[in-house]
């Protein structure tokens, strides 16, 4: 991961203006007659995520400080998106001319771009990637209420003092 951390003070709007989009390592062969034939390029997709910041004068002056200190987006840095496994830091460029500034009053300024991210958590191979499926098909939406209770389960005296002593 980069050394450059984007500004923690400069949040992003999640309700709006923030998304991704996957897909980007599939080809696709057009044939004659039926649907198109595809297949996937490279194991791991760059993941364009859209990101939408509304800050003050001031942040809007941190932010362009930030951006001329990564070479105007050239360089990677790491920046907090949620991919799907929650909020956790990914290494990321800004996309080559996705900047945007509007100001309504010239008090909040709006600023959009694209922060492409190399890879992401879900794209790796993991135990709970691997069983997120069936955990989900069992528990659904209170699958993390789960964990965090057989966490807290696993993790109480109770549980621990009744584990054999090891051989």
């Amino acid at each position: 991961m980069s050394d450059l951390v984007f500004p923690s003070t400069l949040r992003p709007i999640v309700s709006k203006g923030y998304g991704q989009k996957r897909g980007g390592n599939i080809w696709q062969t057009a044939v004659q007659g039926g649907r198109p034939r595809q297949g996937r390029d490279t194991y791991y997709d760059a993941v364009p995520i859209n990101v939408a910041i509304v800050v003050s004068p001031m942040g809007r002056l941190a932010f362009w400080t930030f951006f001329k200190k990564i070479s105007g987006g050239a360089d990677s840095f790491t920046m907090n998106h949620d991919t799907g496994a929650g909020i956790e830091p990914h290494n990321v460029q800004i996309d080559k001319g996705s900047v945007n500034e509007t100001t309504q009053n010239g008090v909040y300024w709006n600023i959009t771009f694209t922060a492409v991210a190399e890879r992401t958590s879900v794209q790796d191979d993991s135990a709970f990637n691997d069983s997120i499926l069936e955990l989900f098909g069992e528990y659904g939406d209170s699958l993390p209420a789960f964990i965090d209770y057989y966490t807290l389960y696993c993790t109480s005296p109770l549980f621990i003092n009744d584990l054999p002593e090891p051989s």
